[in-house]
């Protein structure tokens, strides 16, 4: 009897040392309610890279893959190889997939930034959007419809699409994504627009509260949250944004998250609790506000990062550093999960 007592206690040991040995950022996430994840790009197809992405992510979306110009480079040719591999590799892990983007300003093919007329230009998004959620019916979680629609002041960005549409492109979109979903959120995503009181802010919550009014299928917005240590962090003018948007029935993901250091203060330890701050009291908004569903960075490692390429002077933005290994903010966000 001793015997078999000793040894179930063992095997109970052993078990509950498996368990705390297993347990990471995206387990502890996971059991709070809330998707953790990361931008992903040729990391996908890279084992360490893969463990990574495991150890932290239980929601995955493409950097570049899902893009216009890598999807669809000409009119005929859709390039889905990439986007099912990575689908492939999420599923197998129990991870979810956000598709981004269906539409931007930005990384367009050539016969998109060509087209000339309004019917041209509905017979072309009608069709992506209907080839994209026909191909991943039922693999995806949210679908970025529009990306990045609105300019500093508030007014609405001049693209392609509302050159020849007009600001009716965005709700012309959703409903055709609508049409053809299969249980999948629909957001819109934009940079700068986080905190109550500032103008792209106001404009895009007074525009999403407008198609709400008028019926326009409409799920949730993404703010991206592309900070930095030397600008201004004002996590109440968040929280009260993120409010607002639950008081009309909106979701919010927190999109892109990367908070970026000058070059100058890489070691500065002051700097770095900055940075740790950051990342906590966003990660303490997505655990306290209930509509706030997601928070996911825009790549986990310094190494392959596109802040220094994008932000002159400034890098080390990640939760990985160069050598993919963990940054205390890392340990902090695990921690603050627990």
């Amino acid at each position: 009897m001793k015997k078999t007592i000793l040894v179930t206690s063992l095997i109970v040991s052993l078990l509950t040392l498996v368990s705390c040995g297993k347990e990471t950022i995206a387990s502890r996430a996971t059991k709070k309610g809330l998707e953790i994840g990361t931008a992903y790009a040729s990391d996908i197809f890279d084992p360490e890279g893969q463990e990574r992405i495991k150890e932290f992510s239980n929601i995955l979306v493409a950097e570049n893959f899902m893009k216009c110009a890598n999807l669809r480079p000409n009119a005929k040719f859709w390039n889905w190889s990439d986007i099912d591999h990575s689908i492939e590799f999420a599923e197998k892990n129990n991870i979810q997939m956000k598709f981004h983007t269906m539409f931007w300003h930005q990384q367009n093919s050539s016969f998109i930034n060509n087209m000339k007329s309004k019917e041209e230009a509905l017979e072309i998004m009608d069709n992506h959007i209907i080839t994209i959620m026909d191909h991943l019916k039922g693999k995806i979680k949210v679908y970025d419809v529009v990306n990045e629609m609105f300019e500093e002041d508030g007014s609405f960005r001049k693209s392609i699409w509302y050159n020849l549409l007009g600001e009716e492109y965005i709700a012309h979109a959703l409903t055709v994504a609508s049409e053809h979903n299969s249980g999948a959120k629909l957001y819109l995503n934009e940079y700068n627009n986080e905190c109550v009181g500032y103008p792209k802010a106001d404009a895009m919550y007074n525009f999403v509260k407008s198609l709400k009014e008028k019926g326009v299928p409409i799920d949730g917005v993404g703010m991206q949250l592309h900070l930095s240590t030397d600008l201004p962090f004002d996590p109440d003018a968040i929280r009260a944004n993120c409010k607002r948007y639950a008081d009309i029935g909106i979701e919010i993901s927190f999109s892109e998250v990367d908070v970026r250091l000058p070059a100058s203060k890489f070691k500065d330890p002051e700097e770095i609790k900055k940075q740790e701050y950051i990342y906590t009291t966003l990660l303490d908004i997505a655990l306290t506000e209930p509509n706030v569903k997601s928070f996911i960075v825009w790549g986990m490692y310094d190494r392959t990062s596109w802040v220094p390429a994008t932000f002159g002077g400034y890098g080390n933005a990640c939760i990985y550093d160069v050598e993919y290994n963990k940054k205390p903010v890392y340990e902090a966000m695990f921690e603050q999960l627990k």
